[in-house]
């Protein structure tokens, strides 16, 4: 069944801080535009500026949960897709959306935003509409796009560490480089992997595997 994406998550956007007094070493980390390009880079929220914890009712700072997917341009195409591990407070540029998760996984719907940027059209994230099978077919679904993101995710390290072995091995020079290249190699057909999954998936085939799929077909048609 499709849904309106306001329909199955909150819509949240966030607020200016004028004053840095507000900030500490510890509590809430606050993201920004900025920020939210680093942190699909390398999610590392230890050296953002944090929002004590007693400040965010009374300055009105905008807090969202774990698990919301953060975004910093309305229109899906072109934004930055970030999906925060812990609480956070968002600036201004910011746009958090906070999945019903009784209906709608978070990383459900990072993944179909994932897959909606590689289509030409643009959309605003108020009219986005998403097909959603049960979460049980949901959660089956995320276990395998979350394994191959992970590994995505952790190209450069892998890729840097087997070129460092040459410092550690002797008379390793030319095996490392062949294995090296082989490795990227690997992660660009596993890029591309991960694309078909995402097509396969968000374009219906990959749910009439599901036989809990035809029954909620059915049971919506009658």
């Amino acid at each position: 069944m499709k849904y309106l994406l306001e329909e199955v998550a909150k819509i949240k956007m966030g607020k200016m801080v004028t004053s840095e007094k507000h900030f500490t070493r510890d509590g809430i980390p606050y993201i920004t535009e900025e920020a939210l390009k680093k942190l699909s880079l390398e999610d590392d929220t230890s050296r953002l500026p944090k929002v004590d914890r007693t400040l965010i009712e009374p300055y009105s700072f905008s807090r969202v949960p774990a698990q919301s997917i953060l975004l910093n341009k309305m229109d899906l195409k072109d934004t930055t897709v970030y999906q925060c591990k812990t609480d956070v407070c968002i600036s201004h540029d910011i746009i958090a959306i906070i999945p019903n998760e009784s209906i709608l996984s978070s990383d459900y719907l990072f993944h179909f935003i994932k897959w909606y940027q590689n289509n030409n059209e643009k959309c605003n994230d108020y009219r986005l509409m998403i097909e959603l099978p049960s979460i049980a077919i949901q959660h089956q679904v995320v276990q395998v796009l979350n394994a191959v993101q992970q590994l995505l995710t952790n190209k450069d390290y892998l890729v840097t560490a087997v070129k460092e072995l040459p410092k550690h091995f002797d008379n390793t020079s030319r095996q490392v480089k062949h294995h090296s290249n082989s490795l990227y190699q690997g992660f660009e057909q596993l890029h591309y992997l991960y694309i078909a999954m995402l097509n396969h998936i968000f374009n219906g085939d990959y749910l009439h595997d599901f036989p809990e799929y035809h029954g909620c077909q059915k049971l919506y048609s009658n």
